[in-house]
């Protein structure tokens, strides 16, 4: 345990970036008092993480592939390669497919067994298995389909044809998403959404591979509060408690060692380019997680972090009252635009 325990509050996005226009229109879904006035009484610093993942990875140390994680999450088997998955939505434009990706997207357990059953059954000769806990997932490989695929992150609206090298090393991947779009189709649980009016999960995307044996299982941090099922799998691997968030009162954070929030919502809104749902996102965590985090450091003495990803990290504490000559901006001021 540190000897100086504080709070980290991981909010990839939070900060943007996002194109102008939405970035002004902070100014209408506002006020913004508690977040304006945490950001502009901090000590700030530049922050190399620039995404949900590469920040919730850091808590390890050293920082291990993201699929090596997850495998020791899932207590895969040893020798097996492991991939974050998930589901994601194919649109044909022309000629031309569009990936999509974000909340829409997510599945019930009930939906994700499904699809895991049916995918091993027809994949498991070729030596690939697909887990899902927790809306986390995971494929296991004997050997390594081919060279790493980006991340859901940078392909996300994209064409699919302009995210993966047309190389004979990438045929294998190229060959196994489209036989993955093939059995999905018209698999029953897309039937079923489709018939609710629901987006079809019709297509995997997998990346970030590692050999789960080589996870790292040192990190300073006592205790992991979240809803994101990639924070909870990376707590489960690292052995640390991990609590939802409306389980955790502001009284448990004061009295607690070293804490980390990860509070994904506004990443996974911009990641299905949901723009309404990143003001909504603002507008959740100026109404619980802003007030709490400036309030522990002002009356409980805590030190508070809050790190939004490419737009760095923001900390708090007690002297930040004195700081009386750092002028409060409208939280338009603090968005990163595109």
């Amino acid at each position: 345990m540190s000897t100086t325990p504080g709070i980290r509050c991981l909010a990839p996005a939070l900060l943007g970036p996002v194109p102008a226009t939405l970035a002004d229109a902070t100014a209408s879904a506002g006020p913004f008092p508690a977040l304006e006035y945490l950001l502009g009484k901090a000590r700030r610093r530049r922050d190399g993480a620039a995404d949900g993942e590469a920040l919730i990875r850091g808590l390890a140390t050293p920082s291990p592939a993201p699929g090596a994680l997850l495998a020791r999450a899932f207590a895969a088997p040893a020798g097996r390669r492991g991939y974050r998955a998930a589901p994601v939505h194919l649109r044909p434009d022309r000629d031309r497919l569009l990936l999509f990706a974000g909340d829409a997207l997510r599945l019930s357990d009930d939906e994700s067994s499904s699809i895991c059953t049916d995918f091993n059954r027809l994949f498991g000769v070729d030596g690939l298995a697909l887990e899902s806990r927790d809306g986390e997932w995971l494929l296991t490989a004997e050997q390594p389909p081919g060279p790493e695929l980006p991340a859901l992150r940078a392909v996300a609206g994209q064409y699919l044809d302009t995210v993966i090298p047309d190389d004979a090393a990438s045929r294998p991947w190229r060959q196994l998403l489209n036989e993955v779009q093939m059995f999905l189709f018209d698999h029953p649980v897309n039937s079923a959404r489709e018939a609710r009016g629901d987006l079809s999960v019709n297509g995997l995307w997998f990346w970030g591979g590692g050999a789960g044996d080589a996870a790292a299982a040192d990190a300073d941090v006592d205790w992991i509060v979240t809803d994101d099922p990639f924070a909870r799998a990376v707590g489960t691997a690292l052995g640390l408690p991990v609590s939802p968030c409306d389980a955790v009162t502001r009284a448990d954070l004061a009295a607690a060692g070293n804490v980390v929030i990860v509070w994904t919502d506004a990443e996974r809104a911009l990641l299905g380019g949901d723009v309404e749902g990143w003001l909504a996102a603002l507008q959740r965590f100026e109404a619980g997680w802003a007030p709490c985090l400036r309030d522990l450091a002002l009356s409980d003495g805590r030190r508070v972090a809050l790190r939004t990803g490419g737009s760095g990290e923001f900390g708090l504490d007690p002297g930040a009252r004195r700081r009386f000559w750092r002028r409060l901006r409208p939280l338009g001021e603090w968005v990163a635009r595109e």
